[in-house]
């Protein structure tokens, strides 16, 4: 699934265990967390408007809510996920933000402050220049061949079930198109067609995708990998990539000790040290 950040990732996310076996009995996908988590980004985002200190309390649980929806998603994500349901959370996960920062600088409009949407423009290309890198990074990965070749058509790439599907039969296959059999010179012409009556068994075959990514509850609870410990330099170079637990974490509290205007510098002050950090780190490929 999608970055989701350190503090979700070791902290909410090995918590989550009896949230995310909830939510697989009632057939819960990470896209419809992903979905609540922008309902919740949009409370958080109209309580940031108002400057007084009980609306930043009120914005900063509305974003711990959102960080809880990232944790169940990604480890419900684990079990049971498709192309469509990554790229629908991955637009929602962008599509927060920019609520987000419009929202910050409304409130920061509100306060006095006259060049808050600078500021706000400033942290969208800084956030955008983040995720190019960090996309770029990730890309130079090595991806594992798949059977059957790269994926050709939009429905390939939606139903990975079909790398699994096996040749058909030709003979059952010219019998259906209504072919005509080879016969030997002195085989009589008016001889009876023999029809199948049932469809060879094969191993492959199409298997049905859950719908909108599902998760059997049978498969929750299965025990999944626990997320790396890694040592002191690993866990500040994963705080440094300023994933999207740790810039909700500035922002709620930015605005809720200094205001809807103190968050801007800190988001591309962050932003900054995380492209540093990607382009100054060699890039080790995953063995």
């Amino acid at each position: 699934m999608t970055e989701t950040g350190v503090l979700t990732a070791r902290g909410l996310r090995p918590l989550a265990g009896p949230v995310v076996r909830w939510a697989a009995r009632r057939g819960t996908t990470p896209a419809a967390l992903a979905r609540a988590g922008v309902v919740l980004t949009v409370v958080a985002a109209v309580w940031f408007t108002d400057p007084s200190p009980v609306g930043g309390l009120a914005g900063a649980l509305a974003l711990a809510l959102v960080l809880c929806c990232d944790a169940v998603g990604d480890r419900l994500g684990e079990q049971s996920s498709d192309t469509l349901t990554a790229w629908t959370v991955a637009v929602l996960v962008h599509l927060r933000e920019f609520v987000l920062y419009a929202a910050l600088a409304v409130g920061a409009g509100l306060a006095g402050r006259t060049d808050a949407w600078m500021w706000a423009a400033g942290a969208l290309v800084a956030y955008a220049v983040r995720e190019s890198v960090t996309a770029a990074r990730a890309s130079r990965s090595p991806v594992p061949p798949r059977r059957g070749g790269p994926r050709t058509s939009p429905i390939e790439a939606v139903d990975p079930s079909r790398d699994s599907r096996e040749p058909a039969d030709p003979e059952f296959t010219a019998e259906l198109l209504g072919a005509a059999r080879r016969r030997d010179d002195g085989a009589e012409r008016n001889d009876p067609v023999r029809g199948r009556t049932a469809l060879p068994r094969r191993e492959g075959g199409a298997r049905p995708l859950a719908h909108d990514g599902a998760v059997p509850p049978e498969a929750v609870g299965k025990p999944t990998a626990p997320a790396p410990s890694g040592g002191v330099g690993e866990l500040l170079g994963a705080l440094a990539a300023f994933g999207p637990s740790e810039r909700f974490l500035v922002i709620a509290v930015s605005v809720t000790i200094w205001g809807a205007s103190a968050a801007f510098p800190a988001l591309i002050l962050g932003s900054a040290v995380a492209v540093a950090t990607a382009t100054m780190t060699p890039h080790r490929d995953p063995q």
